[in-house]
Parts: C-alpha cells; sequence; structure tokens
C-alpha cells in the first residue's frame, strides 16, 4: 500500500508541475506526461536524499520519509495555485473513445508480456524468462540491494568494485518500491509497465500532432509495440520452436523485456520531442502582438468604449507575457533531458527513430487509403502491408513470453523494514544461512545429482552452468547461483560442497585430480584446487567473463575469456601460453564465445562460437584450422557446451534452448542427435562431461543431472 501511496504522490505532483510548462495534445497525453516526470523526478529525490542519509543506520527510510513530506507540501502548494490547463487547439478531427480503446489494447498486451516474463509463483519464487537472465539477474541484483537499505554508495552487487551502469536510478525506483512493500517483480514491472504504456501513449500524441491525425497516432503506437520481420513469420510457421530465432535485427524487441528501464528514457525524450514541435507551431508572439494591437486600435477608431481598449491591451499584455515564458517553459523541459541523461545509451536512439520510423510508416497507409483515385486499392494495400507488420510483430513478442522460465530462489526474514512490519523477501542466496535454517537443512538427508532439484540443500542448483567428471568417475557441479563446487560419486550419491567462489561458470578436473574454478564474480579469475578442495593457487591475467575450461593432454587449461573474445592457454602453474581471438565473425573471431574441448589425441582445441552458430578449430597455439556451422545455435543465453569422446572420434554440443544434444563427428558431419533413455529427459541441457561409456548432462531448467549411455549409441 505505501509504494503505491509513493507512485500516486509522484504522479500527482509530476502533474501539477506539468500544467505550469506544458500544453496538451490529449487526456491520454497529460497522463503519459505526469507518470513520466512523477517517476523521475521522484526517483532523483529519493535517491539524492538517500544518499545524503547514507551515514544513517537506515538511509532509504529517511529518504521515503522526506519525499513524502515534501511531495504533500509540494502538491498542497501548487493545487492552492493550480494555472489553468492548457491544451493545444485545435485537435486533430476524430473521437475520442478510439483512442482510449487503441491505448486500452496496448495496455492489456504490455501487461500480458511484462508480467508474463516476470512474477512470483505460489511457491513464493520469482519466474523470469529465459532470454532475459544475462541482462536482468545483475539490474535485479541492483534492486535488491537497494531493497535491503545497504547500497549506499553505490555499487554493482555483481561486480563490486567496478563502475555501475546508468541504468541502475531505474532498478533504484524498483528496490525502493520493493522496500515499502512490494515484492521484487510487482516492483519492477509496475514500474515498467507504467513507463512502457506511457510512452505509447506519447507517440500517438506525436503522430496526432506531426501528421494532424489521430488515426496516425494510433497506428503508430500500435506498430511501434508490435511491428515485426516478416523473415521470422517463415521461421514460426516452418519451427517446432517458435523461439528459436531473436536476433531481430535493426531494433531488438527483447529490449521491452529485459531492457525495462529504457520506455523511460524513451518517453521523456517524446516529451520534450513534443513540446518543441508545439512551441513550433505555435502562433509567432510577433504576429500575435500585432493583430491584438490592430484590434485595439479598429475598436477606438469605431468608437469603442474604454472597456474594450482595455481588453485589447490586456490580451497584448498576455501575449507578452506567454512570449516571456516560452524560454522559462523551454528552460524547464530541456531539463527533463539533463535529468534522463544518466539513462542514455544507444538502444534510446535507436528506439526514438524506430518511433519516427513507425509514424511514417502509419502516415503512408493511412495517407494511401485516402487516395481518392483507385481508392479500394490503396486501402487494400495499405491494410495488407499493416496486417503484416504487425502479425509478424505479435509473432515475435509471443516468442517473447513463451520463451522458457528460470526460477530465483528466496529466504523470508521476518524484521521491520521500510515503514511496515513485513517478511523480506531476499531473492539471493546468503553466504551462511541464519542458525534456525542451518538446523532445519541439516536434518535433511542429500538427494542424489539425478534428483537434484532447485534450493541450496545438499545435492540441490540454483541455476548450475558446467560440469565435470574426473578420472575416478565422480561428477563435479558449478553450483553458480550458490557459489559453490558440489561433489558427487559415480552413482550421484552427493559426497561434499567445496568452497565459497563468485558465480563459478567452469570447472575441469586434471589427470592428478587438481580441480579448476573460473569464477565470473567480481574477480573475474581462476582458481586452482587440490583434489581435497584447498586452494592451491589463484590467477586473473586481464580476464573478463572466464567461463568453460578445458585440460588438455598436456595438462594446459584451455579457457575461454567471453568478455574479450578470446580463448586463453595456460600452462598449470597459471602462465600465458597463447591467446587467439577478437570480436567479429571472421575465422579466428568469437562473438560471446562460449565453451572449448580438447581432443587429447591430436590436440586439437575446439571452440564454440554459438551467436555465429559454428564451431571452429584451431591448434594447440591458436592457428585457425576449420569450422562447421550449428544451425541451433545463435539463441541468446542458451549456455552452449561441447566434449569430446576421443573413443568414438565424436563431439557432442549441448543448447539450454534445445532438449536434445547434437552429435558431430570430429571433422564437422552430423551424425545425429542424444537424448536419455525416457521417463529422464533434458530440460534446458547446457554443461557436458564424459565418464567411461556415460554422457553426463547438466540441466539448468530443472537443476539437476541426466546421464546418456553411449555403449549402444
Amino acid at each position: 500500500m505505501l509504494a503505491l501511496i509513493y507512485l500516486a504522490l509522484a504522479i500527482a505532483l509530476g502533474d501539477l508541475l506539468c500544467q505550469r510548462f506544458y500544453r496538451f495534445v490529449s487526456v491520454q497525453h497529460r497522463c503519459a506526461t505526469a507518470t513520466l516526470v512523477g517517476v523521475l523526478l521522484s526517483t532523483w529525490f529519493t535517491y539524492l536524499a538517500g544518499l545524503a542519509c547514507y551515514r544513517t543506520a537506515d538511509p532509504l527510510l529517511w529518504a521515503d520519509i522526506l519525499f513524502l513530506v515534501a511531495a504533500a507540501v509540494a502538491i498542497f502548494w501548487l493545487s492552492r495555485r493550480s494555472p489553468k490547463l492548457e491544451m493545444i487547439e485545435p485537435r486533430a478531427p476524430g473521437r475520442a473513445i478510439y483512442d482510449w480503446i487503441t491505448l486500452g489494447a496496448l495496455f492489456v498486451a504490455v501487461c500480458i508480456l511484462l508480467i508474463g516474463t516476470l512474477y512470483v509463483n505460489k511457491q513464493g519464487r520469482i519466474r523470469l524468462s529465459g532470454i532475459e537472465v544475462s541482462d536482468f539477474g545483475p539490474q535485479l541484483a541492483i534492486a535488491q540491494g537497494f531493497a535491503l537499505g545497504d547500497n549506499f554508495s553505490t555499487q554493482s552487487p555483481y561486480y563490486v568494485g567496478q563502475a555501475i551502469h546508468s541504468d541502475f536510478r531505474f532498478y533504484f525506483q524498483a528496490g525502493n518500491l520493493e522496500f515499502l512493500g512490494l515484492n521484487l517483480a510487482w516492483s519492477v514491472t509496475v514500474l515498467s509497465v507504467l513507463a512502457l504504456t506511457s510512452t505509447l501513449a506519447l507517440v500517438m500524441a506525436l503522430g496526432e500532432l506531426l501528421f494532424n491525425s489521430r488515426v496516425v497516432g494510433r497506428l503508430g503506437a500500435t506498430l511501434f509495440f508490435f511491428h515485426g520481420s516478416l523473415r521470422h513469420l517463415s521461421n514460426f510457421l516452418a519451427s517446432e520452436h517458435p523461439d528459436r530465432d531473436q536476433t531481430w535485427g535493426f531494433w531488438n524487441q527483447i529490449a521491452f523485456v529485459n531492457q525495462r528501464h529504457l520506455p523511460l528514457v524513451i518517453g521523456i525524450f517524446l516529451l520534450v520531442l513534443i513540446f518543441l514541435v508545439a512551441q513550433y507551431r505555435q502562433r509567432s508572439p510577433a504576429a500575435g502582438t500585432t493583430s491584438d494591437a490592430n484590434l485595439a486600435l479598429r475598436g477606438s477608431k469605431q468608437g469603442s468604449n474604454w472597456n474594450r481598449l482595455k481588453r485589447g491591451f490586456a490580451s497584448r499584455f498576455l501575449t507578452s507575457a506567454r512570449s516571456a515564458l516560452a524560454p522559462a517553459k523551454s528552460f524547464v523541459f530541456s531539463g527533463l533531458l539533463l535529468a534522463a541523461l544518466p539513462l542514455w545509451n544507444a538502444a534510446l536512439f535507436i528506439g526514438v527513430v524506430v518511433v519516427l520510423c513507425c509514424l511514417l510508416v502509419a502516415y503512408g497507409s493511412w495517407r494511401s487509403s485516402r487516395v481518392k483515385a483507385a481508392a479500394m486499392l490503396g486501402q487494400v494495400l495499405a491494410g495488407t502491408v499493416t496486417a503484416c507488420i504487425l502479425a509478424a510483430g505479435v509473432i515475435d513478442l509471443w516468442a517473447v513470453h513463451s520463451s522458457s522460465r528460470t526460477e530465483v530462489n528466496y529466504e523470508k526474514e521476518p524484521l521491520v523494514k521500510g515503514l511496515v512490519f513485513r517478511n523480506l523477501v531476499i531473492y539471493k542466496i546468503p553466504d551462511s544461512l541464519p542458525p534456525r535454517l542451518a538446523r532445519q537443512r541439516s536434518s535433511k538427508l542429500p538427494v542424489t545429482a539425478f534428483e537434484g532439484g532447485h534450493g541450496n540443500g545438499r545435492g540441490q542448483f540454483d541455476g548450475p552452468r558446467a560440469i565435470a567428471t574426473d578420472s575416478a568417475g565422480n561428477i563435479f557441479v558449478a553450483d553458480t547461483g550458490n557459489g559453490r563446487i558440489e561433489k558427487f560419486s559415480p552413482n550421484g550419491a552427493f559426497v561434499t560442497s567445496i568452497g565459497q567462489f563468485e558465480a563459478p561458470n567452469g570447472i575441469a578436473i586434471d589427470r592428478a585430480g587438481n580441480i579448476y574454478v573460473a569464477e565470473i564474480g567480481s574477480k573475474h579469475r581462476v582458481q586452482k584446487l587440490g583434489p581435497d578442495g584447498t586452494l592451491v593457487a589463484e590467477w586473473a591475467p586481464g580476464l573478463y567473463g572466464p567461463r568453460r575450461i578445458a585440460i588438455g593432454p598436456d595438462d594446459s587449461i584451455y579457457l575461454v575469456d567471453s568478455g574479450r573474445n578470446r580463448t586463453v592457454k595456460f600452462s598449470p602453474d597459471g602462465q600465458v601460453l597463447a591467446s587467439w581471438g577478437s570480436e567479429g565473425s571472421g575465422d579466428g573471431q568469437f562473438r560471446g564465445l562460449s565453451s572449448v574441448a580438447v581432443d587429447p589425441t591430436t590436440n586439437k582445441v575446439y571452440v564454440a562460437d554459438p551467436i555465429n552458430r559454428r564451431i571452429q578449430t584451431f591448434d594447440s597455439n591458436g592457428k585457425f584450422l576449420t569450422k562447421w556451422l550449428v544451425p541451433e545455435w545463435g539463441q541468446p543465453y542458451g549456455f552452449e557446451d561441447v566434449a569430446i569422446d576421443p573413443r568414438r572420434r565424436r563431439l557432442y554440443a549441448s543448447s539450454a534452448n534445445m532438449n536434445w544434444i547434437l552429435v558431430f563427428d570430429l571433422d564437422g558431419k552430423r551424425i545425429g542427435t542424444l537424448t536419455p533413455t525416457p521417463p529422464d529427459k533434458l530440460e534446458g541441457p547446457s554443461g557436458l562431461a564424459l565418464a567411461r561409456d556415460r554422457l553426463f548432462v547438466l540441466n539448468t531448467g530443472s537443476a539437476r543431472v541426466s546421464a546418456i549411455s553411449l555403449q549402444t549409441r
């Protein structure tokens, strides 16, 4: 309730402020303006107040109290001196009811998309679309950090010590709403729904203002949300997997889902653009002054009374006053751009260009339908083009909505937090459990690796990313979300939990039993552990985003450094022996490489290059040898892995976006696919590891391990 009161005060304050400086095209335009300005100003005020109070025990509490008091006082003062509401006249012809119907339908579509890809299930866990995990995970962590009230001065919970991204203010506000009582999913969703709906309303207003047509505004807003590319229509009809191809070219509509702050800054930019267009179209002050003077002069010549002369001078005075206020209005609303500067990025300008393109397409369709010559042909052509674009856009957005889901675990801790007493839901596994929970979980029997399950108990996993086996067939799983390595016997029985790591993403075991772990976290490093789990060494020679690790026949360590699009070869003591790769799609280049494997017979290195949809082969020093395509790859965040089977001369490839394992010979010829024996099935397979005649597959979706027998394959 307090979160909704906070938002209501922010929007009311935004409305009263905007009435003093802004003229509105429509009621929808006014509501959108009030929402965006209110959210922007309340975010800045609360964050700066929290920063000023960061030495107190609860800075966000004091920041919210200050905002609620300041907003209430400002609303009371402004409402007593509220000026007359100004509308831009004359309006384009048409009925307002159709504007409301269009905006209402878009609002429903926005809710289906945004709520359907981020929500809390009946078990209290956050479920979010798999396509947004990579970008959205750190953003949710930022919001959670503020909700706990301990992120002043601000830093990223994932990358401590590094510069935080400019979008953190949006997620600060989300964390603040969680602090005031909403859960994390609703905090982010409410803000993103308000921002995107308001932006669509502004697209409608801009279209009406530029082209003097309400139809153009409605159609332009609809195209901006739903537009797509016809090439995805054939992919959708031809494939069992409608989310197979989501690399959508010039404007990536996934931004509505995993860049939820973006509509807010696009909306602010459109606000200022509408203001400038309205100012340009407004009557020239000089012309108005001359007209009023002539009116007064004609009145006096015709023997008008003193009152008419007074009205003439009053009109001139008001016009002069408006002229004097125009620079002030421009200054105030240009300030909105400055307030939104920390949210700017390249996607903002792409988004604004796409808005204008959608409006031009809408205008072209509208004009074509009104051409008198061959009117029916123009209407059919305009309707067909518009319908095809919208159909492709619906298919594209539906692929986002229907993509796989990832669960985020939580802990509940009853305490006073925010302005109410409540159970604070913490969507992050802590380094140590409260004593009561530790006692409860110590009595639970461990589950096997093949049972698994989401959680932080023994044998459970939270977003596992990698798997490896040692010479004895023991299974090691990088339990990424829980920051640990879990060890299991060859039959899957839990053995032990090793270490405290920061987001381990890669693991490999050498012939001596030494364990190598790649951490993304804040260190971006590799740790070398002894067979008993004790630390031997660690190194981080300029790594950024180290992920999968492979061991060569001479015990050299090969690592994919995904942030720098390169492969690095180390000696067992951490000396860099070779490094190759750069960003691109040429031979020897990578785009988001994800895994590496080494053939112990030939010492060839096989590197997964998933965004380029291929596997590249190199010699042990990084010389490019060959490549082959993997059409099933190319999906965002598929956590692709490769493994070499030297006995059968095969390469196995996985992706969390497909529920089977691809099989190639070592020259790249496709042999077939692998799945486990029913009733077992793959659910978002990522990590792969071989042990004798079994292929172990790590299921990211169900947080467990599957075993595929290779004896008869």
